[in-house]
């Protein structure tokens, strides 16, 4: 059973302890220095190949003091686990309507990873059932405005827009390392993220979606639906 939450005007959804982090942890660092933020993780991600929960649960606390967020809960999913059903969606309706969030982020819903493609699919069906006034009576409905899709292994699909994170880089990536369990190179068993420069990859895809939008740093983020612009000036 998760506590109360306080209202947060960004979440940004994970499948593991460190997706938020790479995905969009610049847009979250430079959200949270003017709005409210929360970060939720689905699993504790004890299927990975290094790494305990308790490590895991201790670096994730450490990241979102690194992005400055509001708050931070894990649904206690398990980690290849992340499915579908009515309580899974349950869960996820409370953590809206507490939370009163006005925009969600996501995984791209296409992805080489199961638990990414589920988050994605998972959360989008929990945001819709959380403004429906006949699911779970006994909370208010809440309609999140936008869900925005972030990027994690899919760089094929062309992004609706690239936010400038040029200010909140060094952040951003002090928050992946700060997943020491992950990434670092020392550790017994070798994965794709402790060995073959993760780090140099994320600046590398960082620095090409900054090129697009002249930026030296930038995040790449999807919507399904069209964006309306209500002044041509702002942008």
């Amino acid at each position: 059973m998760l506590e109360k939450l306080e209202k947060a005007d960004l979440i940004a959804f994970g499948a593991h302890p460190d997706d938020v982090e790479i995905g969009c942890g610049g847009l979250i660092a430079l959200t949270a220095k003017k709005r409210s933020v929360g970060i939720v993780d689905l699993t504790k991600g004890e299927m990975a190949s290094t790494g305990t929960v308790e490590e895991r649960a201790k670096e994730a606390s450490e990241a979102a003091r690194i992005l400055n967020v509001k708050w931070r809960v894990n649904l206690g999913i398990p980690d290849r686990g992340v499915s579908i059903n009515e309580q899974n969606i349950a869960e996820i309706v409370k953590v809206i309507r507490q939370s009163k969030p006005r925009i969600v982020l996501v995984p791209f819903p296409e992805d080489r990873h199961p638990d990414h493609v589920n988050c994605s699919k998972l959360v989008a069906q929990a945001v819709f059932s959380a403004g429906l006034w006949k699911v779970m009576p006994d909370l208010e409905p809440h309609r999140t405005k936008h869900i925005f899709h972030y990027f994690l292994n899919n760089f094929f699909a062309e992004p609706s827009f690239v936010v400038d994170i040029s200010a909140a880089f060094q952040q951003k990536v002090a928050a992946v390392q700060a997943h020491h369990s992950q990434f670092d190179p020392d550790r017994l068993r070798p994965t794709s993220l402790n060995t073959g420069g993760f780090t140099e990859t994320l600046e590398a895809r960082n620095r090409f979606f900054g090129s697009l939008i002249k930026a030296t740093y930038g995040e790449p983020y999807y919507s399904k639906e069209m964006l309306s612009i209500g002044d041509l000036f702002a942008l």
